[in-house]
């Protein structure tokens, strides 16, 4: 009696820890299944929005471009049977670059010229004849019809044969010349490039602020790393159009004709001196999480981060100027963005 008592009390013993370790491990599983989300504090660098003045002068690059450049192509087709330039020749406006086989088109001028003469002759004849009642008028009209279409078939010639010699539209140098002497050209086949660099333009984008300040004419200031000195340049055009980023195009044109001629395709910077100092909000460059188009900062709010839209203006090497968004005293994250979203703790490092 006693062993079986003692076998049921080791059994419910059995039963009671093998409940345990299940509820255990049980809890562990529910655990694991959805763990307990924690909130770290990310310790962050701040900078307080204050008023700060602007230099509206600013400097943009872009690289220098020909201000005339042209591919000489052929307008019509034939044989290349005369070729007068080489790559980096000199030529001067209406030179000839090129000549095409024109012996077919004075063929056919001599035959039309032949005709002209026939039918000059035939005209006089006709008029003779019209006096001693031998012809009528009607004759000496159809004469005098044949003689203006002739005379229209021999301009049309001869501007054909104009188009077989092929001539430089304007001074310049020529590069990448691309045909042999003898080979065929088709209409609109390229035979070199044309490039004048007596003067260079600049392409750069301005944004909304700076394309209102200035003006077409203005002067600008042009510097290069292969430039002892400035060279003084122009706007020539401010587009009236934004491009896709929000940016308008100004076209700088300057003289290249002077000691120190730069290149093309050689990066500069154009400095647009604008006699202004102006006041506003200011933020340091790196507060900024994105481009100056869609601008966002985190802004400090208790112990907590908080990310905000805002619109910039003027932006410099180090500081952005701000239009709208902040006020003055507000805190911005400067440092550990990166590991931050709205709503996430912060520390601030001293």
């Amino acid at each position: 009696m006693k062993k079986k008592i003692v076998a049921i009390g080791i059994s419910l013993i059995l039963v009671v820890a093998i409940g345990v370790v299940l509820a255990n491990n049980k809890s562990k599983i529910d655990k694991a299944a959805h763990p307990v989300k924690e909130n770290p504090v990310i310790p962050v660098k701040v900078f307080e929005v204050k008023e700060d003045s602007f230099n509206t002068s600013f400097t943009l690059n872009g690289t220098t471009a020909p201000a005339r450049e042209v591919k000489i192509a052929s307008e019509v087709q034939g044989k290349l049977v005369g070729l007068y330039v080489d790559n980096g020749d000199i030529v001067k406006a209406g030179q000839a670059i090129g000549m095409l086989d024109a012996s077919v088109y004075r063929t056919q001028l001599n035959s039309i010229e032949a005709s002209i003469a026939k039918a000059n002759l035939d005209l006089a004849r006709y008029n003779n004849l019209i006096e001693k009642g031998g012809a009528t008028p009607m004759q000496a009209e159809s004469a005098e019809l044949q003689i203006k279409s002739l005379e229209a078939e021999k301009k049309q010639v001869l501007e054909q044969i104009s188009h077989m010699q092929i001539r430089a539209p304007f001074s310049g140098k020529i590069e990448n010349v691309s045909v042999e002497l003898g080979s065929f050209v088709s209409y609109g086949t390229v035979l070199s490039q044309l490039i004048d660099n007596s003067s260079l333009k600049i392409n750069v984008y301005l944004s909304e602020q700076e394309a209102f300040k200035l003006k077409r004419g203005q002067q600008v200031m042009i510097n290069s790393v292969v430039l002892s000195q400035s060279k003084i340049g122009k706007i020539t055009m401010i587009s009236d159009k934004a491009d896709g980023s929000g940016k308008f195009l100004a076209e700088i044109g300057f003289s290249n004709d002077d000691k120190e001629q730069l290149k093309a395709g050689i990066i500069a910077d154009v400095h647009f001196a604008v006699d202004e100092t102006k006041t506003g909000l200011s933020i340091p460059v790196n507060a900024l999480l994105a481009s100056s188009k869609d601008a966002k900062v985190f802004v400090i709010n208790g112990d907590k981060a908080e990310e905000r839209k805002i619109k910039t203006g003027i932006i410099t090497a180090d500081k952005v100027e701000v239009l709208d968004g902040l006020t003055a005293g507000e805190q911005v994250v400067v440092s550990g963005q990166l590991n931050l979203e709205s709503g996430t703790a912060i520390s601030i490092n001293r």
